[in-house]
């Protein structure tokens, strides 16, 4: 016999609770991962969020405008303080 488990309605219970901002967060996770690893293998460099992000990299490398991180620790810690701020 086989288990059918509702994800729709399990994502809905897990997020009832979540600010809108909270809201817009998941929502921006779920494109990234939707792109990222449903999308076939080349279809995800064609998105316009792909194409544009890689525009905003390309032109901050120009720029000199990256951060350079002495360790992946080090490079945590700045990622995880941003989202603090937010």
């Amino acid at each position: 016999m086989s288990i059918v488990i509702d994800y729709r309605q399990r994502l809905l219970e897990e997020t009832s609770d979540l600010s809108p901002l909270e809201m817009e967060k998941i929502y921006q996770a779920v494109v990234f991962l939707k792109e990222k690893f449903i999308a076939s293998d080349e279809a995800r460099y064609h998105t316009e969020s792909w194409i544009q992000a890689e525009k905003e990299a390309t032109e901050a490398h120009r720029r000199g405008g990256l951060k350079r991180y002495s360790s992946v620790d080090e490079m945590m810690d700045d990622i995880l303080s941003e989202t603090d701020e937010v």
